[in-house]
């Protein structure tokens, strides 16, 4: 196992995403998880009994991750918990609305910056604080593909979300670099359109791993992002990694 002794702290891992399945795939490679939630502790709790059937450690933590303080909270009490915070994912996002700019309202915009990148934001500044002490660190932000150039994205897709990636891949470009000197990586990867898929399914793609030649799914995401978070992965920093080949499931 690869991140065995490790710790990650995965947002939206509660949900029925990517994040899940990228929990699950951490979980697999030997890490213990922190499982965020906003509002649904009913499938927290879920996704924590399925991460300790796998041999690991589980910490389910409500916390709204566009607040400073509540992130800050869940670090400490994820450091308290387990002793460190060597993963970030940073997973969950703004809601997908297709609307012409005229006609998104402030408090949506709002709301969706807040959930793009004022969460990024407060991950990172909670975390690195410990990452830079321990000289070892592993944060992945979750963007979205070709939100750089949305000209080239679906003519009916929403800008708010857009410019809320590109926001992320814009972090990970500007701090991968700085942060390397200090042993911690900070990378994004740019998935395309995904559909939801069960619970079940997605722990046996989790613990099978994708197949070659099948249809792709949220486990291709979550076997990149696992490749990041490990030792293989030690000098990549500032990578905006796009996955244009995420297809309906």
């Amino acid at each position: 196992m690869t991140l065995a002794g490790r710790t990650a702290l995965v947002t939206g891992a509660s949900g029925r995403g990517m994040g899940r399945s990228i929990a699950l795939t951490l979980a697999r490679e030997g890490a213990d998880i922190v499982i965020n939630y906003k509002e649904r502790r009913e499938r927290a709790e879920e996704m924590a009994q399925v991460i300790e059937s796998l041999g690991r450690r589980a910490l389910v933590h409500q916390a709204n991750v566009s607040d400073a303080d509540a992130v800050q909270e869940m670090v400490r009490q994820a450091e308290s918990h387990f002793g460190r915070v060597d993963i970030v994912i940073s997973s969950a996002g703004g809601s997908w609305q297709p609307r012409d700019l005229p006609e998104i309202e402030p408090e949506h915009w709002r709301a969706v910056m807040a959930e793009e990148v004022d969460a990024s934001y407060a991950l990172l500044r909670a975390a690195l604080p410990g990452m830079r002490q321990r000289r070892w660190g592993r944060i992945v932000l979750i963007g979205g593909y070709q939100a750089d150039e949305w000209r080239f994205g679906p003519t009916d897709a929403p800008l708010d979300y857009a410019l809320g990636k590109a926001a992320r891949h814009w972090l990970a470009r500007t701090l991968g670099p700085r942060e390397l000197a200090n042993g911690v990586t900070i990378n994004a990867i740019a998935p395309g359109p995904i559909e939801y898929i069960t619970l079940e399914r997605a722990r046996d793609l989790a613990e099978q791993g994708p197949s070659p030649g099948s249809e792709s799914t949220p486990q291709d995401i979550a076997e990149l992002a696992a490749f990041l978070c490990s030792e293989r992965a030690a000098h990549i920093a500032g990578a905006v990694i796009p996955l244009p080949g995420v297809r309906e499931v």
